[in-house]
């Protein structure tokens, strides 16, 4: 442990000289404000991840009262998803350093029909996240940054049936992992980032340097 610990830092404080090196035109406005849509399915994935243990009552079907339990196992399901959106703060506290967080929600729709067509039950799943971390700028030039990011946080669940009967309502630890983020444009600007959590694979959006 103490040996990651050790690499790790030294990784950081090498990428941190390597952008001090290249960058040649930071900007002066230090507040970043961006809203940004990923993609449900790696999302709602790593959302099972963070759910997934040995008890029972933690799975998703087995919360529900027995009046519901049969629509379970009975015909098919449908789902329908939000796409997640987030938005998020950040602060330029040095020329490859940004620190701040992110609020993002997702939510997925489960419907329960028999092999006629007919409707026997309807379950929605609401996800908060509350997330901070760090960026690392590694390369800074004219309209273009490069960098990679963690945020950690908490996703809270809340999980209800048709009839706005509340079921439950979960918190757990949850995670964005940035790859490759790629900004680019100058006060306003665009962003594509490749990573894992919350937001998916893949997420695009806007932002404003002010």
């Amino acid at each position: 442990m103490k040996k990651t610990f050790f690499w790790t830092f030294l990784f950081l404080f090498t990428l941190s000289g390597y952008a001090q090196h290249t960058s040649n035109a930071s900007s002066p406005k230090k507040h970043h404000i961006e809203i940004s849509v990923g993609e449900p399915f790696t999302s709602l994935w790593c959302l099972n991840l963070q759910f997934m243990n040995n008890r029972a009552e933690d799975h998703i079907f087995h919360e529900w009262d027995y009046s519901n339990r049969p629509a379970i196992n009975v015909g098919y399901a449908e789902e329908y998803f939000v796409l997640p959106i987030t938005v998020g703060y950040f602060y330029q506290l040095l020329d490859w350093l940004q620190i701040g967080g992110e609020i993002s929600t997702m939510s997925d729709a489960d419907v329960r029909k028999t092999w006629n067509g007919d409707r026997l039950a309807q379950f929605l799943q609401t996800n908060l996240y509350i997330a901070a971390g760090a960026r690392f700028n590694y390369y800074h030039k004219n309209i273009t940054d490069l960098y990679s990011g963690l945020l950690l946080g908490t996703n809270i669940r809340f999980l209800s049936s048709d009839a706005d009967h509340l079921l439950h309502t979960r918190a757990r630890f949850t995670w964005q992992v940035t790859a490759l983020g790629v900004r680019f444009g100058k006060q306003v600007y665009g962003t594509v980032e490749l990573g894992y959590g919350y937001k998916g694979i893949v997420s695009a959006g806007i932002g404003a340097r002010l």
